[in-house]
């Protein structure tokens, strides 16, 4: 809710709440409180509803939240020319005795929590004056009341886990044991070496940042690596490599923790609505959006209608594939894609092969493994090398011998520019790794991780000394076309969790990670 005020005097104190230790737990209802503080939802999941000036002008939910004028902390803001004070608790609580000439303050009598309410209902102050029109007048229940009372009390002395006067902990869930072990070792070096660099320069805001990291391949009791991290009480997590969907995601969710660029691709987390997560890449739906809006470019003169066969293995990522191809293909009007699936890891190469070329398909969309689609291009090489396949860019364990007819025919939706390796930079990157002696192993994770670090020291610069976690999701949210030096530039928003909306159209070439690109650069149409 928007507790703004026409002019600029301090709002609301009440009775002296009991004394608190600074940074001391939430309660459960100061934790309701300060969910309908930031993003005005009531504890049952409706939206808070308020209503502006004498016609009544309804907002609802985040429109209405506090913090959308007071800021997540509480600190006020003077955006669009009007003034929301300072609520914290420390001012908040404080009877205002003076004012300044042309402060535009005036004195006022404390508040108790029978004022406070008439001033949350009635827009009215404690010294009896109306509130200015820009403040809401809400009807809460009282419980819903009870909880933002509550919470108000703690505002500005409730600290977020993991924040202290000269550090700030952060956390990184990565696979130290079983195939991709290498991965995480790399992965958490790029993270110690970024981090290191802004601690010699004094930090953030005069706090070091300390990076705790977790085996994610290694299940204890049950709890993935993130799960034992937020039960040390980390700040945020930053870099963590993923796969898909993890069983602690539900707990950033709830808790209103956020993981900032995860290395890998977006996953059906994002896709379904989640707030916590801010990916840099698009995952296999948004790829595969990517793919038909390649081919619509290429089919434009085309008088029969397309065929599209979709090949994917039953997993999340194989149907958001699969849900990408169809939700593009309908919206140019085109026939419904026609759908192969096989149980993962046990595709018949042969027979998916014979399927398509029945179909007399125009293409061939894939989602498997990097071996699946190469036993695919050996079973199509003899056939036919006409038909074009199209696959996620991030795909391993491609093994040969592939014939080269087919291989020429293989498109792959590649999110980071083809040209990146001669970019600024990319050299300066190739510098870093040379300044902390750290070799080029697994080149496309530790650009991803350079980029997960720059894009959280970005969002902590932007977020301000009086760091929250609140206040980290605002930061990323005004993301607009932020260079991290070795992607595409990434843009988040109120609604958007995936930084880099689009890709390119490459073909593999004959070394290991070179590609030939086919396409300019490639936006999703909303």
């Amino acid at each position: 809710m928007v507790l703004c005020t026409w002019e600029s005097w301090t709002l609301f104190a009440s009775k002296q709440a009991p004394a608190v230790e600074r940074g001391a737990a939430l309660t459960e209802s100061e934790l309701r409180g300060k969910a309908l503080f930031l993003r005005g939802m009531l504890s049952s999941g409706a939206p808070v509803v308020g209503r502006l000036g004498s016609e009544g002008v309804e907002l609802t939910g985040s429109v209405a939240a506090c913090a959308r004028c007071h800021g997540p902390r509480g600190r006020g803001t003077g955006e669009g020319g009007v003034v929301a004070p300072n609520i914290q608790a420390s001012r908040l609580f404080a009877p205002v005795s003076t004012a300044a000439p042309g402060s535009g303050q005036w004195e006022r009598p404390a508040y108790d929590n029978a004022s406070l309410t008439q001033a949350l209902r009635r827009g009215v102050s404690s010294s009896g004056r109306v509130l200015g029109p820009v403040m809401p007048r809400f009807e809460l229940p009282e419980r819903e009341q009870a909880d933002l009372l509550a919470y108000l009390h703690r505002l500005g002395d409730d600290r977020d886990p993991g924040v202290f006067e000269n550090r700030l902990v952060l956390g990184a869930a990565l696979p130290l044991t079983g195939k991709l072990a290498t991965v995480g070792e790399d992965v958490r070096a790029v993270l110690n070496a970024v981090f290191a660099e802004v601690n010699q320069r004094g930090g953030v805001f005069g706090r070091q940042l300390e990076l705790r990291v977790e085996d994610d391949a290694l299940a204890v009791a049950g709890t993935d690596g993130t799960g034992r991290l937020l039960n040390t009480d980390v700040f945020a997590l930053v870099g963590s490599v993923r796969t898909g969907p993890r069983p602690s995601d539900a707990r950033l969710e709830a808790e209103e923790i956020p993981l900032v660029a995860p290395v890998g691709l977006s996953d059906t987390h994002a896709e379904n609505g989640g707030r916590m997560i801010f990916y840099v890449y698009p995952g296999p739906e948004l790829q595969a959006r990517v793919a038909v809006q390649h081919l619509h470019s290429t089919w434009e003169r085309r008088t029969l209608e397309p065929v599209l066969a979709v090949v994917h293995a039953r997993n999340d990522a194989g149907e958001a594939w699969a849900r990408g191809v169809r939700s593009e293909a309908e919206r140019r009007d085109w026939p419904r894609p026609q759908v192969f699936t096989y149980a993962p890891g046990q595709l018949d190469a042969a027979e998916a092969t014979r399927w398509w070329q029945g179909l007399r398909a125009g293409a061939v969309l894939f989602s498997g493994t990097g071996a699946e689609l190469s036993a695919l291009l050996s079973e199509r090489g003899a056939a036919s090398g006409s038909v074009p396949i199209y696959a996620p860019g991030l795909l391993s364990g491609l093994a040969g011998p592939v014939p080269a007819a087919a291989w020429s025919r293989v498109r792959f939706i590649h999110p980071a520019s083809p040209s990146e390796g001669h970019a600024p930079g990319r050299q300066e990157f190739e510098s870093f790794l040379k300044r902390h002696g750290l070799a080029p192993r697994n080149l496309a994770w530790q650009l991803n991780a350079y980029a997960s670090a720059r894009l959280l020291v970005e969002a902590l610069r932007r977020g301000g000394a009086d760091v929250s976690r609140a206040g980290l999701v605002s930061a990323l949210e005004s993301f607009q076309d932020v260079d991290t030096g070795v992607t595409w530039p990434v843009t988040f928003g109120s609604q958007g969790r995936v930084g880099i909306r689009g890709a390119f159209i490459v073909r593999p070439g004959e070394a290991p990670q070179e590609v030939t690109p086919l396409s300019d650069w490639i936006a999703l149409s909303p």
